[in-house]
């Protein structure tokens, strides 16, 4: 199917979510929930029979859950996928302690080890790319897509006082009280400034869509640790820190507009790994899994075949 012909980011969700099937594992840190999208040339196959297909595990990014890469799963139909939610995100339990990148780069090894069908491949959007980045540094020794990874060189300028503003969100929902720092957190208002923000397309279906998705899912979270902890994580590790030390075959796919990392720095992250491919979508900027999801699917179709 060319891009031309391609479902609309809308249908590619809906398609996914119509076939994906929900389960849950017990890991050491906690029972994780995900869902199982079987490739649709094979839709008899199931997670725990014989299977040939390649499987792609997808990381979603912070304060999401799986839907918010199930465009990108109905993309990828002559693959298998798995999207986890993340701990502490969705309907998976949360950590015991601290929040941090290590601990969420040990549960993704669990997971990849544990699951009853491996993973090919595994992709991380966003916050998602680091926990990846730090697994694959570690011992997930398999294909890596990073996409709109989080590899900042250093913030300045306007990029400077966003992350400003931003922590002193976070701080502020953290102080507060219970449930006026929950209600701060979960502000619809907030969640609509950050959609729209983020959101580049000017199509006002899309546009519309993603900010429904954003308020349907970017507060399903288990309690406002997990955010402040999760979001001060983010803050102290990026791709960047765990580059060197990854040589499996790596695609990274940037953005244009990307707000959360510039160009620039997404393309001097190349050169850290030692077997790396970049790729670059236009016009689009942080939501490429919302708003270009054919185009990624593409991507990582080519670079896995």
């Amino acid at each position: 199917m060319s891009i031309k012909q391609a479902k609309t980011p809308q249908e590619l969700a809906a398609s996914a979510f119509a076939r994906g099937l929900p389960s849950t594992i017990a890991l050491s840190m906690g029972e994780t929930a995900y869902w199982y999208y079987p490739a649709t040339s094979a839709p008899e196959t199931t997670i725990d029979g014989p299977n040939s297909t390649k499987t792609i595990l997808l990381v979603h990014g912070y304060r999401g859950n799986h839907h918010g890469l199930e465009a990108i799963a109905g993309a990828l139909t002559e693959f298998n996928v798995v999207i986890p939610d993340l701990p502490g995100f969705g309907e998976s339990a949360g950590f015991t302690g601290k929040y941090n990148i290590a601990k969420y780069a040990a549960w993704l090894l669990e997971l990849v080890e544990r699951l009853p069908i491996q993973p090919t491949a595994v992709l991380g959007h966003s916050f998602g790319s680091i926990v990846t980045a730090s697994a694959a540094a570690n011992g997930l020794n398999c294909p890596i897509v990073f996409l709109n990874p989080v590899s900042s060189f250093g913030r300045t300028g306007a990029k400077r006082v966003l992350a400003a503003l931003q922590n002193g969100f976070y701080s502020l929902g953290g102080w507060l009280p219970d449930k006026a720092g929950n209600a701060l957190l979960s502000w619809p208002v907030a969640v609509r400034f950050m959609s729209v923000y983020l959101t580049k397309s000017r199509n006002k279906s899309l546009r519309n869509w993603i900010h429904q998705q954003h308020n349907d899912n970017f507060s399903d979270y288990l309690d406002r640790r997990v955010l402040i902890e999760g979001i001060r994580a983010g803050e102290e590790a990026s791709v960047v820190d765990f580059a060197p030390n990854i040589s499996q075959p790596v695609l990274v796919i940037a953005a244009e507009h990307d707000d959360v990392t510039a160009l620039s720095d997404q393309m001097r992250l190349v050169t850290l790994f030692s077997n790396a491919q970049f790729r670059l979508l236009n016009g689009v900027g942080h939501l490429t899994h919302y708003e270009t999801p054919n185009e990624v699917a593409e991507l990582v179709k080519g670079f896995l075949n």
